[in-house]
């Protein structure tokens, strides 16, 4: 590559369209500074010095940002950037010809400019006028650090060719927050969906005990992402069983398939309608997961959740369904004055209980028995490679559940982190001992 290449990408970044917010990234931006640097005969020693430095520094953000490079940083910006261009990918199925020309266009030039080796940079600044002297005492940056650990995209994508995967990247991916995050959550007024940058990585295959509960889960959520017609679905029962922990795993696996979830706190559920609008854009899966649901009829949240799952006037989006978790089944709390005053008790209990009865699917989660519990302690210490007498360790395990409420996997899960520590501060304090004792014979 010489000047009259440098010229010519210049010219190419110039004419760019469909991708042209990429050129106000940091990254694209001292990169393109520098190019100009470079065929410009007026800039001097101290103005190529500054550019140069500007672009490795822009470099060092893209490091500590974890994203490993320009080409990296520019391909994120790309995918995850709510563009037009990224809209129009994921909601039409007949694409404009000149939209995919300019498309891949923009593509490949973004891919030359981010693909220029840093020894050809400063090859061009010496001539240039950067003296020999001053280019010696530059550095040079790595054109990529770490691997790609997305497996949806690839840097292939920035070229002529990559313009077919972008677009279905778009299509099933979705664009925006949704491209990004597997999950997120709702916040009311400015903010509206956030996305979870470190959601709980827990998978199906972690958990343990309730697998038909499970399966009916997995089924349900499969139907939803090949376009069939899938329920919305109640998870109640004891607490520390694993409810919440099984929606959010769902996402975990299921979340290059194009699955999305979605946490509404129940004091949001007003805001329902808003939320659907969002969604329905989007050619993503969506779960609506409130946890802990428990109110009064009364409360406006009650009305919006209950007109969700009757069929109000605006139909629930064919890629959305409700899973929500509770420790009761019925989740409408009563009072024994509404027993002792109310003409119509009957009609107004039979209310209350209504409500779990409109979610399509209910799941129970009921607390384990003593052998299950023992059951999921010590397939949990198999998991984690622990090696400890299992004999040994029951009565403890059994005691345990008397100071933390009961039996659940929770109260497992929290006794095996026990033993793993206690295991990782034997196995320190050996090697301390071994140490010493090597010491000791030198």
């Amino acid at each position: 590559m010489d000047i009259l290449d440098i010229r010519t990408l210049l010219l190419d970044l110039n004419c760019m369209t469909t991708l042209r917010f990429c050129l106000e990234t940091p990254a694209v931006k001292a990169l393109v500074d520098l190019c100009v640097a470079c065929v410009d005969e007026r800039t001097d020693e101290e103005a190529l010095t500054e550019t140069y430095c500007g672009v490795y520094n822009a470099w060092l953000q893209t490091i500590a940002d974890g994203r490993g490079g320009f080409a990296r940083e520019v391909l994120e910006t790309i995918l995850f950037t709510e563009s037009d261009v990224a809209r129009i990918c994921a909601q039409c199925e007949e694409l404009p010809y000149s939209l995919m020309s300019g498309l891949a266009h923009d593509l490949e030039t973004l891919g030359h400019l981010t693909s220029i080796e840093p020894a050809l940079f400063l090859l061009l600044s010496e001539r240039a006028g950067l003296p020999g002297n001053t280019a010696v005492r530059l550095p040079v940056w790595e054109p990529e650090l770490g691997e790609i650990t997305d497996g949806r995209m690839d840097l292939s994508m920035l070229s002529r060719d990559g313009v077919k995967r972008v677009i279905e990247f778009f299509r099933h991916q979705g664009t925006g927050v949704f491209a990004k995050y597997a999950a997120a959550t709702w916040e009311s007024g400015t903010v509206g969906i956030r996305g979870v940058s470190q959601p709980d990585p827990i998978m199906m295959s972690d958990l343990i005990l309730y697998e038909s509960q499970h399966r009916t889960l997995v089924e349900n959520t499969k139907r939803l992402l090949s376009g069939r017609n899938a329920g919305n679905i109640l998870l109640y029962g004891d607490k520390g069983t694993g409810k919440s922990a099984s929606v959010k795993a769902l996402v975990n696996d299921f979340w290059q398939d194009g699955l999305r979830i979605v946490e509404v706190h129940p004091q949001h559920l007003t805001d329902l309608p808003q939320i659907f609008a969002t969604l329905r854009r989007q050619p993503c899966k969506f779960i609506i997961f409130v946890d802990d649901l428990a109110f009064n009829d009364s409360c406006p949240e009650y009305t919006a959740l209950k007109t969700v799952l009757e069929g109000g006037l605006e139909v629930r989006p064919q890629n959305v369904v409700v899973y929500a978790t509770s420790n009761r089944r019925n989740i409408v709390r009563q009072s024994f004055s509404e027993r002792e005053d109310d003409v119509n008790a009957r009609d107004t209990l039979e209310e209350k209980f209504s409500l779990a009865d409109r979610f399509d699917l209910r799941l129970t989660f009921s607390e384990p028995t003593q052998d299950e519990y023992f059951d999921i302690c010590r397939r949990l210490l198999e998991s984690r490679g622990i090696d400890a007498d299992w004999e040994t360790l029951m009565p403890r395990a059994r005691a345990w559940t008397l100071s933390h409420s009961g039996r659940s996997p929770r109260v497992a899960r929290q006794f095996v982190d026990l033993i793993e520590s206690e295991v990782a501060e034997q196995q320190e304090q050996e090697l301390q001992e071994e140490s010493a004792s090597e010491d000791a014979e030198a």
